[in-house]
């Protein structure tokens, strides 16, 4: 028989999923849209405790979930200012369709 732990002695890794994923902004208001806002709010999610940030990125006009590079470029650019040790986990969600350049599928991910 083997020992058993106290639960509060477990380690958790916790994940923040800071835009959610759909509809949301129209949902909650609250639901960051710019990347300034989803970076202040991974940065924020990170300082409560979190070790990974799951990040969409939205049109930050209309708030409509986005698959544009710039933006995924902007937010991590602004986490990684910020000095916060947290991992970043980027999705492009809406289906597994995404092809940034059909002549260079990995697009310029390198560069970030």
């Amino acid at each position: 028989m083997g020992t058993r732990r106290d639960p509060r002695e477990r380690r958790v890794i916790l994940t923040c999923a800071l835009t959610g994923a759909g509809d949301t902004v129209r949902r909650s208001p609250p639901v960051p849209v710019t990347p300034d806002q989803i970076a202040a709010s991974a940065v924020e999610a990170a300082a409560a405790g979190a070790a990974v940030v799951h990040i969409h990125v939205r049109d930050p006009g209309s708030g409509d979930p986005s698959r544009d590079p710039r933006l995924y470029a902007e937010v991590v650019d602004r986490i990684k200012q910020t000095g916060t040790d947290v991992v970043i986990n980027l999705t492009a969600g809406m289906g597994g369709d995404l092809v940034l350049d059909p002549d260079e599928p990995s697009g310029n991910c390198a560069a970030w």
